[in-house]
């Protein structure tokens, strides 16, 4: 994971101040650290030895940050959670000025570019969901549920101004998040054909299409159509 990626939710919050996050300030150091870790060796095969020696501390200065390795998982959730309920806000506060098509095509192209720029902790939190503890798998569920009911809200908008003919709003905002983090799950064969770009334009006419008809669909025919699009 790059700091680049990390800091992308960052840019969203305030949690950095919360989190103790200033430059060279070393517990966001070892946040960073074990996420990288996280990543390429999975929570359960990373100890909190490997993370104190990639943060370039001893164990007992790691614990004088944090009690357990769960702490530092909770800290990240703390900051990915924080950080897209900003992100949230300030795009409703954005949108809201906008014209039910123009605010979702904005809304498409922050979103897919957030998750392209951020691919690694899209993986990281959908590999990494079945070894989180009870507590921290919901919180992590109910984030992806807030950028869907953001995407929600904005089809429900284009409805009642008669835009967009679709019927199952919450579904297709689902449909949407699938969307947008399917560049992270399958950049090894989609990567070949299209530049980020290309993949994040054609997927934005994709859905836009497939509201005003009424229809989203992520596998058949109207899939077909877009990867023969070049």
């Amino acid at each position: 994971m790059t700091g680049k990626e990390l800091d992308i939710l960052g840019s969203y919050s305030e949690v950095a101040d919360k989190l103790g996050q200033q430059a060279g300030h070393k517990k966001w150091e070892i946040v960073k650290a074990a996420a990288g870790l996280f990543i390429r060796k999975g929570t359960l095969n990373t100890g909190v030895r490997d993370i104190a020696e990639a943060s370039g501390i001893t164990v007992g200065t790691l614990y004088h940050y944090f009690r357990s390795k769960d702490d530092i998982i909770t800290a990240f959730l703390d900051y990915a959670v924080q950080g897209t309920n900003e992100f949230v806000r300030m795009t409703t506060e954005t949108l809201a000025k906008l014209p039910p098509q123009e605010a979702m095509r904005r809304a498409l192209r922050l979103y897919f570019e957030y998750t392209n720029e951020a691919q690694s902790i899209v993986l990281f939190w959908h590999q990494e969901t079945r070894n989180l503890p009870p507590e921290q798998r919901k919180r992590l569920m109910e984030n992806d549920i807030v950028l869907a009911s953001l995407f929600e809200k904005l089809i429900d908008l284009g409805r009642r101004e008669g835009i967009y003919k679709i019927e199952d709003a919450a579904l297709a905002a689902h449909n949407i998040i699938v969307l947008g983090d399917m560049w992270a799950f399958r950049r090894w064969w989609l990567g070949r054909r299209y530049t980020s770009e290309q993949y994040i334009g054609k997927q934005i006419e994709f859905i836009l299409h497939g509201l005003h008809n009424g229809n989203i669909e992520i596998t058949g025919e109207s899939h077909k159509e877009v990867r023969r699009e070049q």
